[in-house]
């Protein structure tokens, strides 16, 4: 791996730790899920040697998200401040606009 292929993985791995610190910081995210296409996407990832993140996915400015959130926050204003959240903190740390924010709300917990 070159130094530059290297540097990437780093900036991603902030990405990443910078947006699940973020949400888990939300009183309303309990913790994030994996559906079935992220699942499939992870076990790629690692196979490639990339660390996997659960329910968060980031490639070529599209970002998907599951989330399970606790039961009584309001599930579309929570989505969209979920949203609003990863764009700021993507947008402080990468120079590229985002092209979508898939929120999926797996469960409600208690």
């Amino acid at each position: 791996m070159s130094g530059e292929e290297a540097e990437k993985k780093r900036s991603e791995e902030v990405v990443y730790q910078k947006i699940e610190e973020a949400l888990l910081a939300m009183p309303e995210v309990s913790h994030f899920t994996a559906d079935g296409f992220q699942y499939l996407m992870q076990g790629i990832s690692q196979a490639f040697g990339f660390k996997a993140h659960r329910g968060l996915w980031i490639r070529r400015v599209k970002v998907a998200i599951s989330v399970a959130l606790h039961k009584g926050c309001q599930v579309q204003e929570t989505a969209r401040y979920i949203q609003m959240v990863v764009k700021n903190v993507f947008s402080s740390l990468r120079r590229e606009d985002i092209e979508s924010i898939d929120v999926t709300i797996t469960e409600m917990v208690e």
